[in-house]
């Protein structure tokens, strides 16, 4: 009885050595590639259908190593004779394991008989009428075979016929023992006369001996490159696991060094945090201060005024002449009597980053520092300046009645593109401005037009008639609201964006700057050295005296007002000064700026200066 264990000895060979890695069932037929890997001579068919019928080579579905086929054809590819063999006499020793727990029946007849006995020749077994048949004939009387008892004992192993001489797959009656030199393979003779003639022959056993040779020469070499490849596995392994141990130790060293630099850096943090509490802690202090001073002088200024008031208003003619020196004198004493500021810069604290051996810094105070400089043709003349929300630049050129953009680039050797807008809807320019909306709003003339962020006329209308109607000033505010001031009227009037008239004010010296702010309406005379605040319902709020303004802005994010001042004829004069909202002047922020005859914010809070020098760009740092 065969054991189990053998049974699981065989399942294994068949598993690890007769099997088809293709199709994963025993070998048939099977066919060598160049790479010595052997598949199914079906399996190769199959495979090389999927690669197209007309491939001249197949490819090794292990080690994707390339063949070329002969004559197009997987049937030329050699046979794997050995490996034929071992299936042949695996399948054989298979049937006789599994005899000694059932028997096997004869398969030289269809009778279904048990099978009593098998022929080496044939390699089949047979029952007892066959078997005494096979004895008979001519034609297999000689042929040698075995009982079944005598197989199962193992006193006979059974060889297939394939380890002996192979007999030509053309001419069925020959064996192959001529080996061509020239072809570097076996054939008959029939063969190497009909088909290689004129080649290098050699017999069989010495074309073999020759082979051994050839072979056992290279599978020296061949056994100390395994070795060489197995020594550098495990050098590849042993490295490998050195990397993994030495990344792992990095590893540490890198989030050890960070949680050093990390409380470094928050120790930093908290050092600077701590100061700028201190800064602010100080200042809101010296606010609070000021705000308590100022609304006790207001108290008093109201108790004052109202008590001046009830007493005029009662009439009382020798009361009131009686009271006249107490009177005049609170009054002016009140007058006399300055309201309380902060320091200019005082709200203002900010971290500046530093670089990789410092976190930073508090800054305290900050400076407008030249940015940009765009070189203009000396003929130009800027007398007006708009931005968009991307931050082109529009300019008015007063000389040649035309207006130029200037678009940003992220070159820093050039960083504007200027280039002249061809607009035939214009005729005579002289204010720019930009809406909310990003459109672009041009005084031509006695007219204001509305142009898209493509330069296409939106819409037009012409806010004045009569010869004192001509506007001379423009600005929008932050409702699209559009404001034209006329010099000649010394009026302001307020339109919707279609035109539709709002309203019409007294401006008081009004002339050709004008800028909108809370609404409220902020213009300077150059010739009278005034800045002038109206409210949008008529009041004015203050009215300042300058030196020679030429042009006005306000920074809405501050509430700033920003004034140019210098002279006409002389170049490189303009200082940049700045005025609180109510109109107290805080200081000169830039000297020497071109000849600023129109100035802007960009949207980033940049201070765009445009006249007769170049087009200057200022930042705060």
């Amino acid at each position: 009885m065969a054991t189990g264990g053998t049974a699981e000895v065989l399942g294994k060979i068949s598993q690890d050595h007769l099997q088809c890695a293709i199709c994963l069932s025993r070998y048939n037929e099977p066919k060598l590639l160049d790479c010595i890997h052997s598949f199914c001579l079906n399996c190769l068919q199959h495979h090389r259908e999927s690669e197209g019928p007309n491939a001249m080579k197949i490819m090794c579905p292990l080690c994707r190593q390339e063949t070329t086929l002969s004559r197009n054809s997987v049937e030329d590819l050699p046979t794997n004779l050995s490996l034929s063999a071992l299936v042949e006499e695996f399948s054989i020793q298979e049937q006789l394991l599994e005899g000694q727990e059932s028997q096997i029946q004869c398969q030289s007849c269809d009778d279904e008989n048990w099978a009593i006995s098998f022929c080496m020749e044939c390699a089949h077994f047979m029952c007892q009428d066959c078997h005494k048949a096979h004895a008979r004939l001519a034609v297999t009387k000689s042929h040698k075979t075995f009982t079944m008892a005598q197989l199962q004992k193992r006193k006979i192993s059974y060889k297939s016929k394939l380890r002996e001489e192979p007999k030509c797959g053309k001419h069925a009656n020959q064996n192959l023992n001529i080996f061509c030199n020239t072809c570097q393979q076996t054939m008959c003779i029939t063969c190497s006369i009909l088909k290689h003639q004129k080649h290098s022959f050699a017999d069989l056993s010495e074309a073999f001996n020759k082979c051994k040779q050839e072979i056992a020469k290279l599978l020296t070499k061949a056994e100390k490159k395994k070795t060489a490849l197995s020594n550098a596995k495990k050098m590849t392994v042993k490295s490998r696991k050195k990397l993994e141990f030495m990344f792992e130790t990095t590893n540490k060293k890198i989030s050890q060094k960070a949680d050093k630099e990390v409380a470094r850096i928050r120790a930093w943090e908290q050092k600077i945090k701590k100061e700028a509490k201190e800064i602010y802690e100080d200042r809101v202090k010296t606010f609070e201060t000021t705000e308590n001073t100022n609304n006790e002088e207001l108290k008093v200024a109201e108790q004052t005024l109202d008590e001046v008031n009830k007493i005029m208003t009662e009439e009382i003619q020798t009361q009131i002449l009686d009271l006249k020196r107490k009177l005049l004198h609170n009054l002016k004493e009140l007058m006399e009597k300055q309201p309380e500021n902060v320091p200019y810069q005082f709200h203002f604290i900010d971290f500046h980053e530093g670089d990789e051996k410092s976190l930073g810094r508090l800054v305290l105070k900050y400076d407008w520092r030249l940015e940009t400089e765009v070189k203009q043709d000396m003929a130009k003349d800027i007398i007006s300046v708009a931005v968009f929300s991307n931050n082109e630049i529009v300019t008015v050129d007063n000389r040649h009645k035309e207006l130029v953009t200037h678009s940003p680039t992220s070159n820093p050797q050039s960083p504007f593109i200027s280039q002249k807008l061809r607009m035939p809807d214009l005729r005579d320019p002289h204010q720019v401005a930009v809406n909310r909306l990003d459109q672009l709003i041009v005084l031509d003339g006695p007219v204001v037009k509305t142009f898209s962020r493509e330069y296409e006329l939106l819409h037009q209308f012409q806010p004045g008639r009569g010869s004192d109607s001509k506007p001379t000033c423009l600005a929008v505010d932050d409702n699209n609201l559009i404001a034209v001031g006329y010099q000649a009227k010394q009026e302001i009037s307020l339109h919707k964006p279609d035109g539709t008239l709002l309203k019409k004010l007294p401006a008081p010296m009004i002339a050709f700057q004008l800028t909108i702010s809370n609404k409220r309406f902020i213009y300077i005379n150059g010739l009278k050295e005034k800045m002038v605040a109206l409210h949008y319902t008529g009041g004015q709020l203050f009215e300042v005296d300058t030196t020679s303004p030429k042009s006005i802005c306000c920074d809405n994010q501050h509430g700033n007002i920003y004034v140019a001042e210098g002279e006409f004829s002389l170049p490189n004069t303009t200082d940049i000064h700045v005025f609180s909202s109510n109109g107290k002047s805080i200081g000169c922020i830039i000297k020497q700026s071109t000849h600023a005859q129109d100035m802007t914010f960009t949207p980033a809070g940049d201070l765009v200066l445009g006249g007769w020098g170049p087009l200057q760009i200022y930042r705060r740092v």
